[in-house]
């Protein structure tokens, strides 16, 4: 059997995911359009970037390459030397919405500006409570193959799971469609994705949540969680 195309995350990316076992001073986001899902009520897509109280800032973006006449990939953190928190969105501090750049009305110019409509923004309550203190940092690890199809095999670090303070999981999921992932602080279907034992939802398997629904050749799906 040929060796699975390997998409787990270096080294050193992966003692940056586990150093996020630790107190954040914020979890900041580009606000724009697509930030919230209209399919996925309290998910956010975006490129993030996590403020911890020791170390660098780090961005968690998806890192995609196209692989089985598809695309793969898995989620990224890079450190940030400089970052202008003035133009970022907190999901801290939800009255900080950032700034997008908006045309003037007669189109001869434009200016930055907090972004006003519906789904560019967080609106919800402050993540501070769970995300303040993250006690456990889980890497969230896709394998596949296609029975059908030799050397259809792969296996990869799609995402985090974020224990925090209170108990509970969030998650940050990378996607296969573009360098956005997904932050998912309350579960819901998504708890699929961790817990073998939740009960499958039509339309939400797991191949769906992890975006593998509208390929067609058969899929062998496992999803394990690994420690950082």
């Amino acid at each position: 059997m040929s060796p699975a195309f390997d998409l787990t995350l270096p080294e050193p990316e992966r003692r940056r995911a586990g150093a996020l076992a630790s107190g954040w001073l914020d979890l900041l986001y580009i606000p724009g359009a697509g930030f919230a899902s209209p399919l996925e009520p309290g998910a956010y897509r975006s490129s993030f970037l996590i403020v911890p109280a020791q170390g660098p800032a780090l961005r968690v973006s998806s890192f995609v390459v196209p692989a089985f006449g598809g695309e793969l990939c898995r989620i990224r953190l890079e450190p940030v030397a400089s970052y202008r928190p003035e133009s970022l969105g907190s999901f801290f501090e939800p009255s900080r919405r950032g700034l997008v750049y908006a045309m003037s009305g007669d189109r001869r110019g434009g200016a930055a500006r907090p972004p006003e409509q519906p789904g560019w923004y967080y609106d919800g309550p402050s993540l501070r409570p769970r995300l303040g203190d993250v006690t456990r940092v889980r890497r969230v690890r896709e394998r596949l193959h296609a029975p059908s199809t030799p050397g259809w095999s792969w296996v990869a670090d799609r995402g985090l799971a974020l224990t925090g303070a209170d108990g509970e999981e969030s998650l940050l999921l990378a996607a296969g469609d573009a360098e956005e992932p997904t932050l998912i602080p309350t579960l819901g279907l998504y708890r699929a994705l961790i817990d073998p034992g939740v009960t499958p939802t039509p339309g939400a398997t797991v191949r769906d949540l992890l975006g593998y629904g509208e390929w067609e050749i058969p899929l062998e799906i496992a999803v394990e969680l690994e420690p950082c």
